[in-house]
């Protein structure tokens, strides 16, 4: 492994770019002073809930809406707010990212703790060094093209600090698509030795698009605002639907889903990144074609050109010396949104994560008598063993590995995936899915003991 100009440890240091729940931020007043946690989101259920009684005891009463909808959904707008955007794509507060700009061996015991829950770090530190593994976090509501040159400065960064000339990338979900489009305008700068996904929603995820679409199962509603809001938030705000009458439970949904589209998804430039490339253009003709959202029109148009074409863009990384690989979940279907056709790791699609690669529905296997399409690979076999995936359809058939069952937070605790990444950024012992037996590029989802 190339080490030119590096501090002599024989590895080359890696930058994590995480999901979309492993950051935090935080809302600040006038003078720059902590008003509260933006997110993870922060909301103060006694409070939503005092200003709800009214109206909800009126609504329990008579067993009628009563406006009941109005106040609901100007409390959730309200309680939301700290995430929302102006509709050109900036941030309407003021917010500001829990950054950490030096290595896992600075961070402090509460930062390593936080960092920790939130991505199993110690795996790879354990083979190159805590000051060789750094965490870079971001606003994952913010502006995507801004994120792009905080992480080009942070690269610059971890170049000096450590004294070497390229870094390894292991992106994370959301950190998928701040690396696609990365690549898309720095791969020429040479500083990108390997980039290594993790369950990476390279073309972004069908859950948000069908929950913009509101293509939503109504009736798996608790799946949906648990995986939306976290287990704490989201398992109060169902456990107050149930005690509401069952004639008014898909008003409230629809009112709820509403109050996130508005405030959360319609205005960010980041969460129209997540939306997969062969979506986008409906949608965003939809939902962004008025003047007011020219500019974040102008913006997220440039997001999706490198969406729409993965095979160009692994062309320009590997032209500039970058090695790409990518581990992926597959065999399970989307949280709570209508597409139950889309085999996924229940949050980021498999054909995102692989870059193309195609893929039965969740359950199923391919169509009687297929054929290996081969669009990217003619000399290998690259059908799965229960013939659900096609992998030489993907942008990167020898470098993609598949975990058959593993949903999105099981790559934290899978062992072979966390053992095939951490030997991916610290060696040259694994270089494609036919290096060794123990990493073959179709794998049962198994946790680590």
């Amino acid at each position: 492994m190339s080490t030119s100009k590096s501090c002599g440890c024989g590895f080359i240091p890696t930058v994590i770019v995480p999901g979309i729940g492993q950051s935090k931020t935080v809302q600040l007043d006038e003078k720059g002073n902590v008003i509260k946690t933006s997110w993870p989101l922060d909301i103060d259920m006694k409070l939503l809930k005092k200003k709800l009684i009214p109206s909800a005891v009126r609504m329990l009463l008579f067993r009628h809406d009563l406006g009941f909808s109005k106040k609901l959904k100007s409390v959730l707008c309200e309680a939301l707010d700290p995430l929302k955007c102006n509709s050109d794509g900036s941030q309407k507060n003021n917010i500001k990212v829990v950054s950490y700009n030096y290595s896992m061996a600075e961070c402090s015991a509460e930062e390593k703790r936080f960092i920790r829950k939130m991505v199993p770090f110690e795996r790879f530190a354990d083979l190159v060094g805590d000051d060789h593994v750094f965490y870079f976090s971001f606003n994952p509501f913010g502006r995507a093209y801004e994120t792009i040159e905080l992480l080009h400065d942070y690269i610059a960064m971890v170049k000096e600090k450590t004294g070497h000339d390229k870094v390894n990338i292991i992106p994370i979900s959301l950190g998928g698509t701040i690396v696609t489009s990365y690549l898309d305008k720095y791969a020429s700068d040479g500083d990108i030795h390997r980039v290594v996904g993790i369950v990476s929603a390279f073309d972004g995820s069908t859950v948000f698009s069908d929950i913009l679409s509101k293509n939503i199962d109504l009736d798996n509603y608790e799946e949906l605002f648990v995986n939306l809001l976290g287990k704490g938030d989201g398992g109060k705000l169902t456990a107050m639907l149930k005690k509401i009458p069952k004639k008014l439970v898909k008003l409230y949904i629809n009112i709820i889903l509403d109050s996130f589209i508005e405030t959360v998804l319609l205005n960010s430039p980041m969460m129209w990144g997540i939306l997969p490339a062969e979506q986008y253009q409906e949608l965003s003709r939809r939902f962004l074609s008025g003047k007011q959202h020219e500019k974040l029109l102008k913006r997220t148009d440039e997001a999706w050109r490198v969406r729409s074409d993965f095979p160009a863009l692994v062309k320009k990384a590997r032209d500039h010396g970058i090695e790409m690989f990518s581990l992926c979940g597959y065999n399970i279907r989307l949280f709570a949104v209508a597409s139950d056709h889309v085999t996924s790791d229940m949050i980021v699609d498999t054909k995102s994560a692989s870059m193309g690669a195609f893929c039965a529905p969740p359950g199923g296997t391919l169509p009687d008598g297929y054929v290996q399409q081969n669009t990217f690979c003619s000399a290998h076999d690259h059908i799965s063993p229960d013939n659900a995936v096609d992998a030489s359809a993907g942008a990167l058939p020898d470098t993609t590995w598949f975990y058959k069952n593993m949903d999105h937070e099981g790559c934290a605790v899978c062992d072979n995936l966390l053992t095939l990444a951490g030997l991916l950024i610290s060696g040259d012992e694994i270089t494609d899915v036919f290096s060794s037996p123990d990493y073959p590029q179709f794998n049962d989802f198994v946790c680590k003991s």
